[in-house]
């Protein structure tokens, strides 16, 4: 449905520059005391018409995406991504997954019956163990756990919903705008407080454009970190120089 979109978009801007050449090609060539001057009319109609269907192709094919999202993420509501599980060749994913849950959470009681489905995701990695998948068969239950997340604080274990891909590039640019601590998500919607204090679900990018531009300036803390962080090291480059110079005389 992404491509669709991104396809009908480029299609509308093609369309527009070429249409944009033939019309001041078509005014050199005609002048407009001409009898087929009304030629420039009917184009500058036809054009018109041509560039609304486009975007009313558009808002349609943004209707169905935004549909086709909201049916993917039911699909996946009973899901929870668990991230820092150690990784191990021969391992046992759901006795490994039940046993760190069933040691941290307290509100709820779990085991392997508990689980629908339960996998890690993506091609094995040396560096890093990759976040393991939970469908749990009952979504209360699926509830408990999340809301207990607070209990994985400072474990290198976390727990994160399994967002769709454009739910999640929405996530991930509003972290970066607002702040991880100003943005989170919560049954698949993107909740996020803004410079006023006040909260906003948000769950597309244009949503977001409006409740949170994008700044082309680094936030003040980025600033003043970047500021300290050269003041400390512009002796220590100096020097490092004055070392070369010296080596190469």
């Amino acid at each position: 449905m992404e491509s669709i979109q991104q396809t009908v978009t480029e299609l509308g801007e093609h369309f527009n520059q070429r249409m944009a050449e033939f019309q001041r090609s078509l005014q050199s060539s005609i002048p407009a005391t001409s009898p087929s001057s009304n030629v420039n009319a009917q184009f500058a109609a036809f054009r018109s018409f041509i560039l609304s269907s486009l975007e009313a192709l558009q808002a349609q094919v943004q209707l169905l995406s935004r549909q086709h999202d909201d049916m993917e993420m039911r699909c996946r509501r009973k899901i929870l991504l668990v991230h820092g599980v150690p990784e191990s060749k021969n391992e046992r994913v759901e006795a490994a997954i039940t046993k760190i849950l069933s040691e941290h959470l307290t509100t709820v009681s779990i085991d392997e019956t508990c689980i629908s489905r339960c996998h890690r995701l993506g091609s094995p990695r040396s560096d890093k163990a990759r976040a393991i998948l939970i469908k749990f068969r009952d979504l209360s239950i699926r509830n408990k756990v999340w809301f207990g997340k607070t209990c994985f604080k400072n474990t290198g274990v976390t727990l994160s919903e399994f967002l769709t891909k454009e739910r999640h590039d929405v996530f991930m640019a509003a972290r970066q705008r607002l702040g991880i601590a100003k943005c989170w998500t919560k049954d698949g919607r993107i909740v996020a407080i803004g410079s006023d204090g006040a909260r906003k679900h948000i769950l597309t990018m244009a949503e977001l454009n409006i409740f949170a531009p994008e700044s082309e300036d680094p936030a003040p803390a980025l600033k003043a970190v970047a500021s300290t962080s050269s003041a400390s090291t512009g002796p220590k480059m100096v020097k490092v120089n004055r070392q070369r110079k010296i080596a190469k005389r």
